[in-house]
């Protein structure tokens, strides 16, 4: 029984799986749990940099409170030069203690931070892929690589320098209002009084804003999860001439993203109106008071341009505040689900606490009952004990979903039983040490999974140590040397994601030389042979055989094929209702078991009836036949062999096929370029244009119009406010000569409607400009949806090529298209902003005192400049492109168990700290850049004011001007010059990064595939589809090297079956893909009813086929989902009768939901036999011309093979398909009208299953190797 706490766990677990990980936000992290990674060192260099952000936002309000300070003698015409002249010594020293302090502030939080972000994209990655496997039953990989890659992107942005800033401002705040209560208390109190009503604005809208930040993180999580499926069942959705549906899928989600998107941009808009919208206001009512104190003596000139100066510049960082904490609020929410993921404890603990396993005497399974955790009311097993002996080769047998597989997920611990318990050596398996256990098994599942990577790192996966010469001893064991020397690099060459370079057979292959390099005590073959044509798998099992009877090796083995479980110690036969729980109804060797006469001598006997003619027992009514089935003709006799060798009688059009080269030679060039490099060259070529973008958001003209009108309001009140200022400092000091109180009463009641009404028309503009959101969200959901469709149209070649996996793809639909809308909208406004800025300041300027302005101009460039350089550098520190990144977590997550199996864990965190690593490094080199150039930014600035008051003083000496004159002039320049490079640098960073993303972007949308479904064709077809291949040869674009199909010419009769056997790679499953279209070929002609297959509408081609994989693709949904997805518009009769004909809806009806039963990510939740029959439902419930099965039946046992085959057969008779199937079983091809024999990509003999066997050649010894 499973111990309290283990159920709690389990029920955890449960819960957790019922509400995806999408659903798990909403709550935020400590703060101090957030910075929980960072090491004592780092502490320190946070506190160190936390200190200098501090001081150096406090420089500045000291710097004004001395210089509000100085006027009050400014105005006196003989202390006015040599004033001017201290203030500018007092600004250049102000000038080198910013620099000083900027440097450290932004080089200490930016190295930290982003040493912080990689461990705790480290600590998450680890936590995932070291979760059990029930865990991960209830998530999608696609989710969980959002929140690696997008969610960790939010934390940086919380806590790097902007984090910094955040505090720098928050002293620029405290310290103006310090030294404000200094000047004056009374102004200040006055001032201070609206800061209640900020906070309630700040709070009220951060809140709101984090809300919908964190529905728009929860709605594009769904998205991404959805694109990582689609891509990775790519095949099925372009086979079916889905994609548009998926991209309707795709779009829901992402409008919902971009809904909240749009009200937390309208939010963080009106947050930022309001504070300094506010304050702008009350500065002007401050005016009144300002007047009042003065003439009654109560104040001096000096202390009121003091606390006004103070007071504005405190409020100004006050204002910055909410945006930067808005950043950290949107990290520690985005954190939140990352470290519920990092601090929960997995179930079954790969590195908790037992003993050393050890393997001496046997593995016993004692009354097991098991569910699986997300179907707990539905029964594995009740009561199961069986016991495998050290030494001992036991091989499990049964029907369909019976629980074969559930058993090796036991014995790996992927599970713990309901009740009972499994024993090694008489110790409970949940009492010894679970990573031990997992060293002593070898693994090979019924889907095998491959990682990017050579050939030699993939069997090196069984065992790290392994050396050259083991793992090539393990490849000729597994019978896949000689196939690896053929390819263009050998052991070095690289097998794809996931092993998309290698055929089925060949990926099987692999994994079982993985499995034996490992040297295992216990060897798990979970069908490990089906994807192998008879005569490897009688040459594979036989080095298996060898292996282990020259060993003391255990062999656990499923199989449905009763010829490789002759030779077992003791087969296990199980059987019982699939939910009501399976038990062992018989045990004992293959003789015993025959010798029994019960279930598994049935099984056996049916297989041997398997071996004879299937149709002989047609008319069995206890299979499910189509409605009038069995009174349809058979059909006509079958041709000769003469007739199928012979030329085919239709006609090419030879002109038509060489436009079809012409229409692609554009593409010549790209044929030149290595295959690895082809995506770089891509994007190389490609240069987008602001004008495209723009049109792209021409429908929402009016909001952009709107924008930018916010953009010039903005732009113009800052230099408006500093002239307002000034002025009013001007006529205090000339009251001290005039004593004037009405002209001084007018002038501060003119200067406070004027702040007012600034600070009004401010809130108006900063409200405006939210509409850079609103066209924003528009284009990012736009642009996804567009790239996401256009992902859909490419050929098979696009998805083959590097950085173009689903996790790549992933990326590009997220951070790029996020990062291109900076390109239009808010750059655009940002730039507009700028010129209006400091074309405001330098009009004010020159009006006032044109040389001052022309000093001050004069230094400019070198202000800007600065700041575009660093920002440049920031981008680019912000873009190292962190190489096969999206790769390594894609596989890793998709393919967990066999991680889990081969306990590779620490070795996928080590590949991906590696690269992690390796991004920092090179950041943060050009972090110290950065901070260097934000120092000389700061000391450019204050430098430059500086100057102007050196000069100033100058020309006040010389009688050219006055104080008055000089203040306005610099003020005015400099304000409208700090905004203007403030955006500029703002300006270059999303620039430069949103022109190589929308490089990326576009590369794909504008790439026109070979086999485009866009393009249109001849759609008339006939009743029945005739095919012909002449000539045809063919080489996958990643090894061209290699042909697969090499100058093969066949016919395939209009309405006939035919089957394709052959050793494993020898271009079987490359004739259904080539039919299918996914690749172009490379030379010759497919002909469709004598019609060049290259002209055919793709579109309508594919409606008229039907194809099920070798593996099959199954789609989160239920089983009727799954079903319809051929034919949406099915009706619930066709459903039930397309699942009888692929024997599934027995099993079906048995399940408690029935139809309505959630198949899980990709199929999950069903085994691998009933994902092949509900593969093949969809398939023919659409009633096809031309139903391409490519080892559709691998998965299932003997006796449903027979009835799934039998009504195939009478399916395809009924409706007169032409039926092309690949297998390595010849019983499921033996009554075809043809029978196609391949080797090396060449024919080598074809005809029926009498001729052949006439012929005395391979398919008469394949077959006699079958029967042995």
């Amino acid at each position: 029984m499973m111990s309290a706490d283990q159920k709690t766990k389990v029920k955890a677990t449960l819960q957790d799986a019922e509400e995806p990980v999408s659903e798990q936000i909403g709550g935020q992290v400590p703060i101090f749990k957030l910075f929980r990674y960072r090491s004592p060192g780092e502490w320190f260099a946070v506190i160190v940099g936390s200190t200098a952000a501090f001081c150096s936002g406090g420089v500045t309000p000291l710097f004004m409170y001395f210089f509000g300070r100085m006027t009050n003698n400014a105005y006196d015409d003989e202390m006015a030069p040599q004033l001017t002249r201290n203030y500018a010594m007092l600004m250049a020293c102000v000038g080198i203690l910013s620099m000083v302090l900027v440097f450290i502030k932004t080089a200490t939080y930016q190295v930290t931070a982003t040493r912080l972000v990689g461990r705790i994209k480290c600590a998450y990655f680890s936590a995932v892929v070291n979760q059990d496997i029930s865990w991960h039953d209830g998530r999608k990989p696609g989710e969980l690589i959002s929140r690696l890659t997008g969610d960790t992107r939010v934390v940086l942005n919380g806590i790097n320098d902007r984090f910094a800033s955040w505090i720098e401002n928050l002293g620029t705040g405290l310290i103006g209002i310090t030294l404000a209560f200094i000047a004056s208390w009374e102004l200040t109190l006055l001032i201070m009084g609206s800061f209640p009503l900020i906070g309630a604005m700040v709070y009220f809208l951060s809140a709101a804003s984090a809300r919908h930040v964190s529905v728009t993180r929860k709605q594009y999580a769904r998205a991404s999860a959805i694109a990582q499926e689609v891509m990775q069942n790519i095949k099925t959705v372009q086979s079916f001439n889905r994609e548009m549906h998926e991209v309707e899928r795709f779009s829901e989600m992402v409008v919902g993203s971009r809904k909240a998107g749009i009200k937390k941009d309208f939010l963080v808009a009106m947050a930022g109106a309001s504070v300094m919208g506010v304050i702008l206001c009350v500065i002007g009512l401050a005016f009144l008071l300002a007047v009042y104190l003065v003439q009654s003596g109560r104040a001096d000139v000096g202390s009121v341009a003091a606390t006004f100066l103070t007071v504005m510049n405190g409020a100004m960082g006050l204002g910055q505040v909410f945006p930067a904490l808005l950043s950290f609020v949107e990290a520690r929410a985005a954190a939140y689900p990352i470290f519920t993921t990092i601090d929960e404890q997995p179930a079954i603990d790969l590195n908790g606490p037992g003993k050393e396993a050890t393997f001496q005497r046997c593995i016993e399974m004692r009354n097991i009952t098991f569910a699986y955790p997300t179907r707990l009311d539905q029964v594995i097993f009740r009561g199961l004990s069986v016991e495998i002996r050290k030494g001992q080769k036991v091989a499990f047998s049964g029907s369909t979903g019976c629980g074969k597989s559930t058993l090796i997920s036991l014995i790996q611990r992927f599970y713990d039983p309901t009740e009972g318990a499994v024993y090694v050596d008489g110790h409970d398996l949940r009492d010894l040490d679970l990573r031990s256990w997992r060293n002593r098994i070898g693994i090979v599942s019924q889907e095998p999974n491959l990682f990017s990577g050579s050939v030699l790192d993939n069997v090196r996966m069984g065992r790290r140590s392994a050396t050259f010469e083991e793992v090539v001893a393990a490849c000729k064991q597994a019978h896949i040397h000689d196939m690896i020397l053929t390819l263009p690099d050998g052991y070095d060459t690289n097998v794809g994601a996931l092993g998309s370079q290698l055929s089925g057979g060949q990926k099987q292959r692999l994994a079982i030389a993985r499995a034996v390099v490992r040297g295992a005590d216990i060897l798990l073959l979970d069908e490990a042979t089906s994807a192998l044509d008879r005569k490897s798998e009688v040459e594979v099992q036989r080095a298996i055989d060898d292996l282990t009877q020259n060993s003391k090796m255990t062999v656990v083995t499923i199989a449905h094929r009763m010829a490789t479980i002759a030779k077992m110690d003791c087969i296990y036969f199980l059987d019982g209702s699939r939910y009501g729980g399976s038990s062992i109804v018989e045990c004992g060797t293959y003789e015993e078991l025959i010798r029994m006469n019960g279930r598994f001598a049935s099984m056996v006997m049916m297989q041997d009836t398997a071996m004879g003619n299937l149709r002989t027992v047609v008319h069995d009514t206890s299979f499910y036949l189509y409605p009038g089935a069995l009174d349809e003709n058979a059909g006509d006799s079958v041709s000769s062999v003469d007739s199928y060798c012979s030329d085919n009688s239709w006609d090419s059009n030879s002109n038509g096929f060489y436009e079809e080269d012409d229409r692609w030679s554009q593409y010549s060039n790209v044929d030149n370029v290595p295959f690895e490099h082809r995506t770089d060259w891509e994007e190389r070529k490609t240069s987008v244009s602001m004008w495209r973008i723009m049109k792209m958001t021409k429908s929402r003209w009016w909001a952009i119009v709107l924008g930018l009108l916010g953009s010039i309001i903005t732009a113009i009140v800052f230099p408006c406010v500093g002239l307002t200022i000034s002025q009013l400092i001007n006529s205090l000091g000339n009251y001290r000569q005039t004593q004037d109180k009405k002209h001084m009463q007018k002038q501060a009641v003119l200067y406070a409607i004027l702040l007012i009404l600034l600070g009004a028309v401010y809130f108006l503009g900063a409200v405006l400009t939210g509409f850079y959101g609103y066209v924003g969200e528009y284009l990012t959901c736009e642009l996804r949806s567009l790239l996401f469709q256009r992902i859909l149209r490419q050929d098979q070649t696009f998805f083959d090529m590097p950085h173009r996996d689903p996790g790549g793809l992933t990326t590009l639909l997220s951070g790029d298209c996020e990062a291109v809308h900076q390109l239009y909208g808010p750059t655009l406004g940002s730039r507009l902003r700028s010129v209006c800025a400091l074309a405001g300041g330098i009009i004010i300027g020159i009006f006032m005192q044109w040389k001052v302005a022309l000093v001050c101009l004069a230094t400019m460039p070198l202000f800007v400049g600065s700041i575009v350089a660093q920002q440049i550098f920031f981008a680019d520190s912000e873009k190292v492109r962190e190489s096969g990144i999206d790769t390594v977590v894609n596989e890793a997550l998709g393919s967990i168990r066999t991680v889990a199996s081969f306990n590779m864990q620490n070795r996928v965190i080590k590949r991906y700290k590696r690269i992690i690593n390796i991004a920092e490094q090179t950041a943060e080199r050009r972090i110290v850049l950065i901070s260097i150039l934000t120092g000389v930014t700061e000391i450019t600035l204050m430098g430059s004011m500086a100057l102007s008051f050196w000069y100033g003083g100058t020309l006040i000496e010389k009688n050219e001007t006055h104080f008055s004159n000089v203040l306005v002039a610099a003020m005015a320049i400099t304000m409208g010059s700090t905004l203007a490079g403030a955006e500029a640098g703002s300006f270059a960073t999303k620039l430069r990064d949103a022109r190589d993303s929308s490089n990326r972007v576009f590369t794909v949308i504008d790439r026109v595939p070979a086999v485009d479904s866009y393009e249109y064709g001849k759609v008339n077809f006939e009743e029945q589809v005739g095919i012909a291949f002449h000539n045809i040869s063919f080489a996958y674009p990643a090894r061209e090297g290699a042909k697969v199909l090499n100058n093969v010419s066949l016919n395939f009769q209009a309405g006939s079956s035919n089957g394709l056997m052959g050793q494993t790679g020898c271009g079987k499953s490359t004739i259904v893909q080539i039919l299918a279209r996914f690749y172009p070929i490379s030379s010759g002609t497919v002909l469709i009813n004598g019609q060049d297959l290259s002209f055919l509408d793709l579109v309508t081609w594919r409606d008229q086929l039907s194809i099920v994989l070798q593996e099959p693709s199954l789609f989160s949904g239920t089983i009727r989902d799954n079903i319809k997805y051929s034919l949406p518009d099915a009706t619930e009769e066709e459903v039930i009768e397309a699942a009888k004909t692929a024997c599934i809806h027995d099993d079906i009806m048995e399940m408690d939901n029935g139809y309505d039963t959630e198949v899980g990510y990709r199929g999950q939740q069903l085994s691998g036999g009933q994902k092949q029959r509900v593969a093949i439902a969809r398939g023919v419930i659409r009633c096809p011309k031309l139903l391409l099965l490519d080892e559709a039946t691998s998965a299932l046992d003997s006796i449903t093979e027979m009835r799934v085959q039998r009504n195939l057969d009478l399916f395809q008779r009924r409706f007169d398909v032409t039926t092309i199937t690949i297998a390595h079983r010849l019983t499921t091809i033996r009554h075809s009208d043809q029978i196609v024999l391949l080797d090396s990509g060449k024919i080598i003999e074809r005809g029926t299953h009498e001729q052949l066997l006439a012929l005395g050649g391979e398919y008469k010894s394949r077959w006699e190797l079958s029967h042995a």
